[in-house]
């Protein structure tokens, strides 16, 4: 139990790997992926509203009542 914990807390803070290995792929992947989340979340907020006002109104709107229904 001592070593995985050891182990896990040793992980945390462990030094960044020297450039030129997979820790700056990773790194420039990680960057990207972050551009790309920036750009699609207004876009994503917009389609989540619209989505929000098109549910509301077929909620909300005046049933048709029947001829007969007074």
């Amino acid at each position: 139990m001592k070593d995985t914990t050891r182990h896990v807390a040793e992980s945390l803070f462990s030094r960044t790997m020297p450039e030129g290995s997979n820790a700056a792929k990773l790194q420039e992947i990680r960057a990207r992926q972050i551009r790309r989340m920036r750009e699609l979340r207004p876009v994503e907020r917009q389609r989540r509203l619209e989505k929000r006002m098109r549910t509301a109104n077929a909620l909300f709107a005046p049933k048709e009542r029947p001829h007969g229904d007074v």
